[in-house]
């Protein structure tokens, strides 16, 4: 579910569900929610690297694994829900790391926590993004339009979350989604996180962001 590499202090975490378009399941949630617990902790890595396993960043949460709990017990449902809710409101937040994001091919709804809590987002030219809960009669969860909202001014917050229309990378980064647009996202995340590394012993490290 989640493909973590690690070499000079800079910790890739790589969601790994191809064949769903990394949608965050059940299982996933809760892998996260450990991941960056075990991150939070560990003062031997100074950079965090968020992306996608395969074509896509993520499509989001994974509606139809959270609402159709019929063959998961309820206990399970539960835990899963307060882990997401955990992850995406505050370990995010809280971690001590920098924290950069590649993106491809699409970055939907429930993905919208890990831009917005990063301080660097590097897109590909196919990048696609959205808040499409609508699409499928629902409203974007309060915590998702919160995070979005750090990052898109108000009316363009509301044509995303009312219309449920997907927008590309140019107009992400008009609206502040994208700090920049390269052809191999984690390529240059990467080279980043090795930059600023080597930069440690003689600049400040970026200010904690806090979610309210």
């Amino acid at each position: 579910m989640l493909r973590i590499e690690e070499a000079d202090g800079i910790r890739c975490i790589g969601l790994d569900r191809a064949a769903k378009r990394n949608a965050i399941s059940v299982e996933l949630t809760l892998a996260l929610e450990d991941a960056l617990l075990q991150a939070r902790h560990d003062a031997s890595v100074h950079t965090l690297v968020f992306h996608g396993v395969g074509d896509h960043f993520s499509a989001g949460m994974d509606l139809k694994d959270f609402f159709d709990s019929s063959t998961r017990p309820p206990d399970v449902m539960r835990r899963a829900r307060v882990a997401t809710e955990h992850w995406r409101t505050r370990l995010l937040w809280e971690l001590p790391q920098t924290m950069i994001c590649a993106v491809r091919g699409y970055c939907l709804g429930g993905a919208m926590p890990f831009l917005a809590a990063s301080q660097v987002v590097f897109a590909s030219p196919d990048a696609r993004f959205g808040l499409p809960e609508i699409n499928f009669g629902f409203v974007p969860g309060a915590q998702i339009v919160k995070a979005a909202g750090r990052m898109i001014a108000p009316r363009g917050l509301a044509y995303a979350a009312l219309t449920g229309r997907l927008f590309d990378v140019e107009r992400a980064r008009r609206w502040g989604l994208v700090t920049e647009v390269t052809d191999d996202p984690l390529a240059r995340a990467l080279e980043l996180a090795r930059t600023m590394s080597a930069q440690r012993g003689r600049s400040f490290p970026l200010p904690t962001q806090t979610m309210y």
